[in-house]
């Protein structure tokens, strides 16, 4: 008989991967990440959609399938992410408060010990500027605060009241010292907002009167100047 060979002969390694199946498996890991770019792509998309729509039709006139399409995304996606009309509503306006504190933030001066008086005119020029870039801010409260109901009970306690809170000592002491109008102070607040306001939400108005585009720079920063000297004695 012919002798046996005993050398063990080597298998190939069930566990070492091929080429193929090393690109496989890094396609397969990089599956999630690109599902949550995805994602996230389209909830930003709803998001700046639904800013548009409840801007110009409110809480009640808006339609999910309108923002869906403006978004270019399906209408499902919209009940998949948020869930909701009230919770796609509720995420614009929590991005518009978070936006507006990072923009008029007043926490540095504060900390530095500014006057009063240079809180107030220091916030008044954030403030405008903050309008100027972002009428739809204020076209979106203007629309819910003629329709009194749960969507602008829920904005006033999650985030108004706070601000009128804060607001309210310094306005209270520059009225004391006669440095403001010696006015109630809700009205005296809301007055303050308008002018800041209004300027850019009814800037097409302006335009057509005083063919002025309020939106450039130089017109910003002389709006605020305006508003200080209105109200500041």
């Amino acid at each position: 008989m012919p002798k046996q060979n005993t050398k063990s002969v080597r298998r190939p390694s069930t566990t070492a991967k091929t080429p193929r199946a090393r690109a496989t498996a890094r396609q397969t890991s990089a599956r999630p990440n690109l599902r949550a770019q995805q994602l996230e792509t389209s909830r930003s998309g709803i998001l700046q959609s639904a800013l548009m729509h409840f801007a110009r039709h409110g809480f009640e006139g808006a339609s999910l399938r309108d923002i869906a399409a403006d978004a270019d995304v399906a209408h499902g996606m919209i009940r998949h992410i948020y869930g909701s009309k009230e919770e796609v509503w509720r995420a614009a306006i929590t991005f518009l408060f978070d936006r507006l504190d990072r923009e008029v933030n007043l926490d540095d001066e504060v900390q530095a010990g500014r006057s009063d008086r240079e809180l107030f005119t220091t916030y008044v020029h954030r403030y405008v500027r903050y309008c100027a870039s972002h009428p739809e801010h204020a076209r979106i409260m203007i629309q819910q605060s003629g329709r009194k109901g749960p969507t602008l009970d829920w904005a006033v306690q999650r985030f108004i009241r706070a601000r009128h809170k804060v607001a309210g000592p310094v306005i209270e002491r520059l009225c004391a010292k006669g440095e403001l109008p010696n006015v109630d102070a809700y009205s005296l607040a809301f007055s303050l907002a308008a002018s800041c306001q209004l300027y850019f939400v009814l800037a097409c108005e302006v335009k057509s009167l005083a063919a002025r585009d309020v939106f450039r720079r130089e017109q910003v920063e002389k709006h605020a100047r305006a508003v200080v000297q209105i109200f500041l004695r």
